[in-house]
């Protein structure tokens, strides 16, 4: 079996956009008549997506077209090695791999009638837990007000937490800080920045209000972006550590390992890191300075299935979980459900609320959430196809031709 060609979707994800405004799906073509699904994480990518688009069929040309789709190893270091070159974590060439990667699993599930998880060694759970942004509530009639008041108003966020943990999650998170939302929070910084006394007790009065409305019913995971100083996660860190948070994510640049381990050693707070990383190299050195607690990798963003389930394994070794980050659509978010199966040192995975609206549109057949957990397939490779005709329709430049290329 040889991949012939490629088909592009590019996505433009109506409005709320939970997910991310544009997904980038894309449909291998094989000389048996199989096809498989992929998709790439974009959230890191700088380029539109007809560019995104173009770059994918181009490295399909150069690199898949005749390629045994069974051949994960020598994919990987096609792409990745580029003949011994260009052996260097990057995030736009590892999404592009992690789409091309995904869709040949997929395909390889089908060839064999067999769901993803069972090639990668089988169920370790009947069930993968999920969690939750906080949202504003889309009926308020000043929806980007709501959204503010998560961030400023301790009652309102309480009362979203509610209304998630009521729905059946048993987990929330919530990003505390944002550069925008308050004018005395930065201060003309740029990231990483120190933020000040009252950014800061505002952030805490927010979870603080959380955890005295859910009380032990439900995590909190701590989200920021990046944005702190190792001074200033500490700061925050030590302020919080009584509201018991499953995670606190991310809390310095994911460039420097180092500052990041700084932050873990200060605070009672498990750290997490890993949405903004590529490949095996990446997390090898936050194992090296024991620098986080926590992985969230994005399979649409590692280089995909196979290198998401060597970092993986190389957590477990070193008693690190795994909490595979979906900021995405639905393959990304079919993939990592198949990973969260079979991975013994999973803990949770990021979810889109219940991943219904445009997931359910998209997905044939579409995902089921249940009471605070994804349910598996049974179906073979991803579990799930795309609609290819609402995929049109969502294109971003309107209905028209595909962008379709066989080779």
């Amino acid at each position: 079996m040889r991949v012939t060609g490629v088909e592009v979707f590019p996505i433009s994800v109506p409005p709320p956009a939970r997910g991310g405004n544009r997904w980038m799906i894309l449909r291998l073509d094989t000389d048996a008549g199989i096809s498989g699904y992929g998709e790439m994480m974009l959230l890191s990518n700088p380029f539109r997506w007809a560019v995104v688009a173009a770059m994918l069929e181009d490295l399909v040309e150069q690199a898949l077209v005749g390629h045994d789709p069974y051949n994960a190893e020598e994919r990987f270091d096609r792409v990745y090695g580029r003949a011994g070159y260009s052996h260097a974590p990057e995030q736009t060439k590892l999404a592009m791999l992690s789409a091309l990667d995904m869709a040949c699993f997929d395909i390889v599930g089908k060839d064999l009638g067999q769901p993803l998880h069972r090639l990668l060694g089988g169920r370790l759970r009947d069930k993968v837990r999920t969690y939750t942004y906080l949202y504003a509530d889309e009926s308020d009639a000043n929806l980007q007000q709501s959204l503010r008041r998560l961030w400023l108003d301790p009652d309102y966020a309480a009362a979203r937490a509610r209304h998630y943990v009521d729905r059946g999650f048993t987990a929330v998170k919530l990003d505390p800080f944002s550069l925008t939302v308050s004018e005395d929070q930065a201060l003309g910084q740029v990231v990483p920045l120190q933020y000040t006394p009252s950014a800061l007790a505002t952030a805490e009065s927010v979870i603080a209000a959380i955890r005295a409305e859910v009380g032990t019913a439900a995590d909190i995971l701590v989200g920021t972006h990046g944005q702190m100083t190792p001074a200033s996660a500490i700061r925050f860190a030590r302020r919080v550590e009584a509201y018991d948070p499953l995670w606190f994510e991310e809390p310095v640049p994911p460039e420097n390992a180092e500052a990041l381990a700084e932050v873990a050693r200060a605070t009672s707070i498990p750290i997490t890191t890993g949405e903004r990383l590529t490949s095996k190299h990446d997390f090898a050195r936050l194992l090296s300075h024991r620098a986080a607690a926590i992985f969230n990798f994005d399979v649409g963003l590692v280089g995909g299935v196979l290198e998401a389930k060597k970092i993986a394994a190389m957590a477990e070794a070193h008693y690190v979980q795994i909490a595979p980050h979906v900021y995405g659509g639905p393959m990304i978010t079919a993939a990592s459900r198949e990973l969260s199966l079979c991975s013994p040192n999973f803990l949770i995975m990021e979810g889109i609320e219940t991943f219904g609206g445009v997931y359910d549109e998209l997905t044939d057949p579409p995902f089921t959430w249940r009471d605070g957990f994804l349910l598996p397939s049974d179906r073979p490779g991803l579990g799930h196809d795309l609609r290819e005709d609402v995929a049109r329709r969502l294109r971003p430049d309107g209905p028209g031709p595909s962008l379709v290329r066989v080779y």
